[in-house]
């Protein structure tokens, strides 16, 4: 039978403490990031990601939002980006949207918001034709041509 939880967590900290009596090692520096921060040190990223680059922009949110709205004559698919709209195209519409829905792209998901009824607005699926045209925008204009850019022959 194993050892009590409390004999166990003793046993895993004394070869640290062991190592810092022996090897002049200060405790401190075996202290998690919280706790760095509490002792005054500052803990560089709380996220766990690598720090960026001195005079590197830090990441930012994409301004171009996807939706995808269901109107009385079908669905429209269209992006905003600011004040900027972009023309609007006729897709099948999801069976499950209302007439004044729409489903907006958010990451990996998409949101339905509902104006006349709130307890609508809940993630759901998002459909392949929203998917597909944010996967568009994002790709490269060039993104499909052959490495030597079309020209056969070497020449």
């Amino acid at each position: 039978m194993p050892p009590p939880t409390s004999q166990r967590t003793l046993a895993g900290l004394l070869p640290v403490l062991l190592a810092g009596v022996l090897f002049g090692v200060p405790l401190g520096v075996t202290a998690c990031q919280g706790d760095a921060g509490r002792e005054g040190g500052v803990a560089e990223a709380s996220d766990g990601g690598a720090a960026l680059p001195e005079g590197a922009p830090a990441p930012r949110r994409p301004t171009r939002h996807y939706h995808l709205r269901r109107t009385d004559d079908g669905c429209e698919l269209f992006w905003i980006d600011g004040d900027l709209v972009s023309a609007s195209q006729a897709v099948v519409c999801p069976p499950d949207l209302e007439v004044g829905e729409r489903l907006r792209l958010t990451g990996k998901t998409c949101l339905r918001e509902s104006a006349q009824t709130p307890a609508r607005a809940v993630p759901v699926v998002c459909p392949l034709p929203l998917v597909n045209m944010e996967k568009a925008d994002r790709a490269p204009p060039d993104a499909g041509a052959p490495p030597d850019g079309g020209k056969r022959g070497g020449g």
